[in-house]
Parts: C-alpha cells; structure tokens; sequence
C-alpha cells in the first residue's frame, strides 16, 4: 500500500468515524424527546379523573338532597369547580389527538361540556332551591355511560401509543448499539492501522538511516560516515601521539568502462572494486584502524586512524594499487583499470573539509604524473591549485574580454619551395602577465571545458582569415579530444565554413591519437562525417602513440604530421633519423604527405629533405605571427625572417 492510498484509507476512516459519531448524538436527542414524549402523555389519566369527579359530584349531589348526610352547598361546589377544570383539560394538550381520531368521542365530550355548563346555575341557586341538586342530578345521569367509554377509549389509545413510543424505543437502542459497535469497530480499525503507519515509518527511518550512512550500490560506508569519524579523530589527536591519513582514490580509465560497456558494467566493476578493497584493506591492522568509503562515482576514500608513520598509508596505498592493475571479470568481459591515489597526513591544526581538500590536490598530482601510482599531499600543491583557480577565472574573464589572438606558423611545401597553409595557434594576451605561454593554459581550459566555446570561434576566426588569402593556402587548425567528446563538431565545422564562405578543401582538421583512444567507433564515424563536408585530417605528432598505424588503417587521413620530438634529435641520435625516414616512406606509399614539424636549423631541413618528407614547419622559416602581419611567399618570408 502506497503512502498516498495509505493517507486516503486514514481520512475515510477518520471521516466515517465522525459521521457515527454525529448520528448518535443524533439518535440521543430523537431518544431523549421519545421519553419526554412517554413521560408527559397521560390521556388515560385525565379521562379517567373526569369521570371520577364525575361521579364524585354526583355522590355529593345525592347526599347533599340527603338532610341528615351533613354535605353542605360549598362542598358540592368544590366538586363541581374540579369537574369544570378536568372537563376544561378534555381539550387541551395530547387528549386532542383522541377526540381528533374519533368523531363520536368529540360529541361526548362536547355534551359533557354542555351538561356541565347547564347544572351551574341550579348548584349556584342550592341555597334558595335545594331541590336544584335533583335536578342537576338528571341532568348529569345520561353521562355515565358515554363518560365510562370515552374513559376506556382514551386507556385503550394511550396503551396504543406507548406500545409504539416503547418500539420506537427499541428502534432507537437498537440502532445506538449497531452505532457504538461500529464505533468500536472503526476505532479497533483507525489503531490497527495506525499502528501499521507507525511501524512503515520506522521502517522508513531505518532505510533512510543506512541510505544516510551507507552507499546504496556498494554497501559501502558512504561519505557521511567518513567525515564523521575523520571529525571524531581528529578531535582525539594529541601531539606527539599517533596520526591520521585520508587516502583518496579514483579509478583510470572508468569512464572507458561505461562508454564501452554501458552504465550496468560500469555499476557491477564498482561493486568488484568495493570487495576487493575490503578483502585487501583490513580492518584492523595493528593500532591502525581503516575505513573504506565510497564518496560516489569512481571515487573512494580511506580512512586510517592510529598510524605512527607515512610509510604505513604508502604500504597501504601501494598495496591497493597492485590489487587494482589486476583483471576483473564483470559480467562475462575481462577489464583492466587502474587507480590513482592521494595521500594527505592530519597536521597542525587541520580541519575535515582541509584534510580532505589535500587528499584530493594529492590525487590530482598522482594522475597527472601518469596513474596507476600514489602520492603524499605537499604545500606546494595548494600554492599551484591556488596559482592554477586564478588563472582559470582570469581564462573566462579572458574570453569576454577578446583577450585571444590567432598567430599561425607557415607551412612549407618542399617540393614547391612554397608557402603551403598556416598552422592556427591561440595566443593569450593577459592584461598584466603579457602573452602567456600555450603550455600553460591550454590544458586548463581543456580541463575546464571552456575549450569547446573557445574552439568554435577558432573555428570560425581561422576561417574568416584564411578567405583573405591567396587561393592555393590552407589553414590548419587543431582540435581537442574534449571538442570530440561534445559531439557537436560537425555542426561547429559546417558552421565556420558557411559563415566564413571558406572552401571545405582550404580547412585541415589536425587530431592526435588520444582523440582516437577514447572512443574509436564512434570518433571514426565523426571523423568520415568531417570527410563528407570536404575538410583535410591530418594526424598530428605521429609516431608518439604506441598505436599509430592500426589508425592510419582505419580512417585515411591526409596529411601526416611528424612529431618535433624525432626532428630536433635527429643529427644526435640515429633511431630517430630512421623514424622519420620510415613515416615518410609510410605516408609516400599511403599517398599521404609528410610534414616534419621543429625545424630549426638548415641542417634538419635537409635531412628531412632526404628523409622524403613532403613538408616542413619551425621556426626556421619563422615564429608564429598574427593575420596582419602574413607574408604569402617564401622569398617574402625569408626576408622578413632577416630583417626580424
């Protein structure tokens, strides 16, 4: 039963348990007024003293005729006043209701009245006519007879209606028990159900407890749990005793998981990850005490209490991440994660929310030193988050303010001995530091998502430039693996193309492995769909990936783009002269030029010559400049490299 049918089945009750209640009192009152009604009808009574006075006047009559009987006139008339006011009660009150009923009872009544009316003056005049109480005694002698039966009429009718007063009684009795039983009943009910409303709520209060306290998927203690024991603990430090370490953990690659395997893989990993942390995470160990939490998504949390020394969260923390790398099975498929960890001590006087805010700083150190490893909360870690939250609000700030600049670096077609396209590269003008360097900002503002807004108006910016120029150069653009993700590329694409009126064939899309890494199907199926607008792809720093030619296998991109790394150690190292060698006679025998990005020196430029590389790009032909300042020739770009 739900609550709501539950509250409804409540108000019924209570509804009719007021409707009972209202017709008994009801039911009382129709009672009350019955035995009212019993109490003051008397009929019978007042016929039956009329006839008694009746005959007691004419008794005092007969011996008031009677000399020696000693009634005198004032006793007769007493008896006759009593008799006029009893024959004056005949017609009022509930002896009505007889003579209504009864036309012969009226008219007995009415020559009751009219005899009686009649003998008045003969016992006023008694004391000058004694022979008047003869008189009045024949007047008065044909009534005995109708008197009796009017007398017997009026018992008879009142036995009758007190028969249907005591019925009615009964009725009502009747009806006040069948009231009060179902009153008792419905009230039986009303605490039955109460009752079981009582006992839902607790069961209610104890299943929002543990979803207070406990992850609903894991059966973990969830992140309440954690901050409340980390508040306790850190309560009961005391210096120079024992410490306490949070240990925050965030598994690699999960998000992999759930786009490859969907949602309920992802779920049925996070419950194999929750048992195999407890079976490697002892509760006790020692002094020390942990407790594992699941803080939600893929993100969990220890809590160790009683440690004497770092090495002890480190062993802990190494442990888990050897327990980690190890395959798990869910659901029929075999999946290799990883996890990260960040490690922060209780020191000084630091608060919960602090402790836990060093765990995660330390985290994000551990991944972006490679994950899969772990690593101990440093100051300076905090000074970086602190240095890295301003310069993201100075990034948004940023690009309201059209504080970003386009520079492109050429592209040289060796063959041609010509300028080919320009590379786009962003540029950051801060309004205090100068131009920031790219190393520095573009990985906030890919981490921070802002390189989505941003990279369509350098798809747009790009496209609007590179229409100024001459016919034959193209423009390079580089896109993100967030701009991928948003799935809105395409649209961003087309867009610039129509807005800028630049021919499809004019714009390259330069990508880089880690596009194709996080979802190959459906970044394939995008990239042919940037195809179909007409656009060039080129794979950009070739040869970095460890999978590079199962990629070039599938997508046929049309450029690719040599990694600096291998130029600028050529004349030092003979393996990377071989590796350029061997994507330059890959990419002549796909059909697909060549370009050798860091060129610096003369000397690299005619090894990658002789390499086979189709083109190149450095600063040897000249640093990265804005739109207004472009030079469209090679001869002009030379001397403009001179003079510069």
């Amino acid at each position: 039963m739900s609550l709501r049918t539950f509250k409804t089945v409540i108000a019924v009750v209570i509804g009719a348990f007021l409707v009972a209640a209202v017709y008994i009192s009801v039911l009382v009152v129709q009672r009350q007024g019955t035995l009212r009604q019993i109490s003051l009808y008397n009929p019978a009574w007042e016929a039956g003293q009329a006839t008694s006075e009746f005959m007691r006047l004419e008794h005092r009559l007969a011996d008031f005729t009677n000399s020696g009987s000693g009634v005198g006139r004032e006793e007769v008339e007493l008896r006759y006043e009593i008799l006029r006011g009893r024959a004056q009660i005949l017609n009022e009150g509930s002896f009505k209701d007889l003579l209504q009923s009864n036309p012969e009872h009226r008219a007995t009544l009415r020559e009751f009245q009219d005899k009686i009316a009649a003998v008045q003056p003969l016992i006023d005049d008694l004391d000058q006519r004694p022979q008047g109480a003869q008189e009045a005694l024949q007047i008065l002698a044909p009534l005995e007879a109708p008197l009796s039966q009017l007398a017997s009429a009026a018992h008879n009718h009142g036995a009758a209606l007190v028969q249907k007063d005591q019925h009615e009684l009964i009725r009502l009795h009747w009806a006040f028990s069948g009231i009060a039983a179902s009153l008792i009943l419905v009230g039986v009910i009303l605490i039955l159900l109460l009752d079981r409303h009582n006992r839902l709520l607790a069961s209610a209060h104890q299943e929002l407890h543990a979803l207070a306290h406990q992850d609903a998927l894991t059966g973990l203690p969830n992140r309440v749990v954690l901050r409340n024991q980390l508040e306790q603990a850190l309560a009961g430090l005391k210096p120079q005793g024992r410490t306490i370490a949070v240990s925050y953990l965030d598994l690699d690659h999960f998000k992999d998981v759930n786009d490859s395997f969907g949602h309920e893989t992802g779920d049925e990993l996070l419950k194999a990850v929750a048992e195999r942390l407890r079976d490697c995470i002892p509760a006790h160990e020692g002094q020390v005490r942990n407790l594992i939490s699941r803080f939600g998504g893929d993100e969990f949390a220890i809590l160790q209490t009683g440690i004497s020394k770092p090495g002890e969260s480190a062993a802990l923390a190494a442990r888990i991440v050897e327990a980690m790398r190890a395959p798990f099975s869910v659901n029929g498929q075999e999946i290799f994660i990883g996890t990260s960890i960040g490690i922060a001590l209780a020191q000084g006087h630091v608060t919960p929310s602090q402790i836990l805010k060093h765990a995660d700083m330390a985290l994000y150190h551990a991944k972006a030193d490679g994950r899969g490893t772990f690593r101990f909360f440093e100051q300076e870690m905090d000074v970086q988050l602190q240095a890295r939250r301003v310069l993201e609000v100075d990034l948004r700030k940023a690009a309201t303010n059209g504080e970003f600049e386009l520079f492109y670096q050429p592209q040289i077609n060796i063959s041609d001995n010509e300028i080919g396209g320009y590379e786009a590269l962003l540029r950051w003008h801060h309004p205090e530091r100068g131009l920031v360097p790219p190393a520095e900002f573009i990985p906030v503002i890919e981490d921070t998502g802002l390189i989505v807004p941003l990279g369509d108006w350098i798809l747009e910016q790009a496209c609007r430039e590179a229409i100024k120029w001459p016919r034959n150069i193209h423009v390079a653009v580089n896109l993100s693996p967030v701009q991928f993700r948003s799935r809105g590329l395409v649209q961003s694409v087309s867009r610039a193309l129509a807005s800028s009126g630049l021919a499809p064939s004019r714009l390259e899309l330069e990508i880089t492995e880690s596009v194709l890494l996080q979802d190959n199907e459906a970044t394939v199926s995008m990239l042919h769909d940037l195809r179909r607008l007409g656009v060039r792809i080129a794979m950009d720093d070739f040869g970095t990936g460890y999978s590079s030619l199962s990629y070039l296998r599938s997508f046929p991109f049309d450029k690719i783009k040599i990694d600096q790394s291998f130029v600028r150690e050529m004349s030092q190292r003979a393996d990377c002269l071989a590796i350029v060698q061997s994507v330059a006679n890959l990419g002549s025998s796909l059909g697909m030029p060549t370009v050798a990005e860091g060129i610096e020196t003369e000397e690299q430029l005619r090894q990658i010559q002789a390499a086979g590389c189709t083109d190149a790009q450095g600063y040897y032909f000249g640093r990265p400049m804005p739109a207004r300042d472009l030079v469209h020739t090679l001869a002009a770009l030379k001397h403009a490299v001179k003079v510069a």
